[in-house]
């Protein structure tokens, strides 16, 4: 008998399904059943069935610069189908604008194979880190020119509730407006940089999404948002830094390297 794929728009009937089969992603559990809600009210959530039963699940959000894929899941047991491949291919079917991104971790291979077998290549590799919420001080001033950072920045992309976006000029001065370009100052010097946010789906969590510059300027940077993140009364601070920036501070705990991974969808003629 041959199986029948399908991939269809997520129904709130799906969802204990799909949670069920993504509790197990990481060690930790999965933020799926966080984002599935939002996602689906979005209207760009996607099941996939194998002969009537959802073993599969992605979410596409398209942006005006580029589209993201992203909570890519396939249920264990249903693995080696190529389900994932008919999910790439079902979101690129539907993507209009030419960049293509998405991130997957170091250490998953598969994914990573899959990926690069359909032309996505790695674009950058983000570090991951954590750190506690913690009253602090620091001596960190709110960017209010984009001249005082433009030397800072050695990135194509940074991360907002783990979508990466285009770091460029117009970026900037959106990032700068809303408040969220902080730089560590000594002498008349702009020390380092950091981009943070608050994330849509976790109240509990504040993230940094990029960071870079001298050692001692970034750490005053992210004793600023440790403070920021105690009075916000956030539990944790994420920080995504560039694999090519160092850094080493006792109070952050190294996490996973991700692949932000890229394609360049040809234009038809």
């Amino acid at each position: 008998m041959v199986n029948i794929m399908k991939i269809r728009a997520a129904v709130s009937n799906d969802k204990a399904t799909v949670l069920e089969f993504c509790k197990d992603t990481f060690s930790w559990g999965d933020y799926v059943a966080d984002v599935w809600d939002r996602w689906q009210s979005k209207g760009r959530l996607y099941v996939v069935e194998d002969d009537g039963k959802v073993v599969g699940v992605y979410n596409l959000a398209i942006f005006e610069k580029q589209s993201w894929i992203e909570g890519m899941r396939v249920h264990p047991k249903h693995r080696g189908k190529g389900l994932g491949k008919n999910m790439l291919m079902h979101a690129e079917s539907i993507i209009q604008n030419k960049i293509i991104r998405l991130i997957i971790e170091s250490e998953n291979h598969p994914s990573i194979k899959l990926a690069s077998s359909m032309g996505y290549y790695i674009e950058e590799k983000w570090q991951l880190y954590s750190m506690p919420a913690e009253k602090q001080s620091s001596d960190v001033k709110i960017v209010n020119d984009i001249l005082q950072i433009k030397d800072l920045v050695n990135s194509v992309t940074y991360a907002d509730s783990w979508k990466w976006f285009p770091l460029d000029d117009e970026e900037l001065e959106k990032l700068i407006e809303q408040e969220r370009v902080v730089i560590s100052v000594a002498n008349g010097t702009t020390l380092a940089m950091g981009i943070w946010n608050r994330y849509t789906d976790f109240p509990k969590m504040l993230q940094v999404g990029y960071l870079n510059g001298k050692e001692d300027g970034m750490i005053q940077i992210l004793r600023y948002i440790q403070n920021k993140a105690y009075e916000l009364n956030c539990e944790r601070v994420q920080i995504f830094i560039h694999e090519k920036t160092s850094l080493e501070a006792s109070f952050l705990e190294k996490r996973s390297l991700f692949y932000l991974m890229r394609k360049d969808k040809k234009s038809k003629i």
